[in-house]
């Protein structure tokens, strides 16, 4: 009887917060309604988890509930801080109740303990600040590819959370698709392609993306914007780079690239060094495509 109880739980979790993801979707139009919805949610779960003993789901989703009750009171103005932390809520249950199915129900989140008072400190009104990176003599420009399973339904609200996720490590400079675009559910991706500029910590990076539910991998390499003609000097960077143990990129302004025979041999060799080419620009990018014989990125 208690493992049947606990399979239920699991199937209405999973079940929940898979309606979560998607009412997130809908977060930023400040709609009464969803916040309405959202409440509920964390709500049920918090019910359904303490009818089943689990004390760290139920006493995590009570915060949630608490900051989404002091919204609908007018107590909290939802902003951009806002809204992203209720999405790292999200995740942190997501987390909570996979770990209760794999049987490590006492494994705890990295981040439960400073997501959880960042909950408690916004229900009062004083949201603790996300550290964004702050560009500075360390400041660097990447290019990080999320690759998603492409057997997940959620990919369209995964990849909006993860590029939230993004706008608090760094600056985020470009995206491919963008907000608009998974907000308008025209896009179902199966690669996210982000351009970054912060004082950006790698191993936190890869910590934070990594970790949520349908990733199957990521990559981040060290952007050289190449923006002249004669871009032979641009090599010498990348080459400091990858003495560093860094992937290199090489991110082509528009207009820049010259198809002369000087530019094709340094292509070759970026190309042997294992170098990314890469444009935000669509012509060259497809040129670039053209010239690798593959699809860059």
């Amino acid at each position: 009887m208690a493992l049947d109880l606990m399979r239920e739980f699991l199937n209405e979790a999973y079940e929940q917060l898979d309606i979560l993801e998607h009412l997130f979707l809908e977060l930023e139009k400040k709609d009464s309604r969803t916040i309405d919805a959202i409440f509920r949610v964390a709500h049920t779960l918090k019910g359904s988890a303490a009818c089943v003993g689990l004390k760290d789901i139920a006493e995590f989703a009570h915060k949630m509930e608490t900051l989404l009750d002091s919204i609908r009171k007018g107590e909290v103005v939802i902003s951009e801080s806002v809204c992203n932390l209720l999405l790292q809520a999200g995740d942190v249950l997501r987390s909570l109740v996979r770990g209760v199915e794999e049987g490590v129900g006492s494994c705890i989140p990295s981040v439960f303990s400073s997501i959880a008072k960042e909950l408690e400190s916004a229900s009062l009104g004083n949201l603790i600040a996300p550290q964004k990176g702050e560009k500075n003599s360390e400041s660097k420009k990447v290019l990080i590819r999320v690759t998603l399973d492409e057997a997940s339904d959620m990919r369209g609200a995964r990849a909006f959370v993860i590029l939230k996720r993004l706008e608090e490590i760094g600056e985020l400079k470009f995206s491919k698709p963008t907000e608009n675009e998974l907000l308008s559910g025209r896009v179902l991706p199966t690669v996210i392609t982000a351009v970054m500029e912060g004082n950006i910590d790698e191993p936190h990076l890869y910590e934070c993306i990594e970790g949520y539910p349908d990733v199957k991998g990521v990559d981040v390499g060290y952007i050289v914007e190449v923006r002249e003609d004669n871009w032979s000097k641009y090599r010498e960077y990348g080459y400091t780079l990858q003495a560093q143990g860094k992937r290199v990129v090489l991110d082509f302004a528009p207009g820049v690239l010259k198809l002369d025979n000087g530019s094709l041999r340094l292509l070759g060799d970026a190309m042997r060094q294992g170098w990314i080419l890469y444009s935000v620009d669509d012509l060259t990018y497809k040129v670039l495509s053209r010239i690798t014989l593959k699809k860059l990125l």
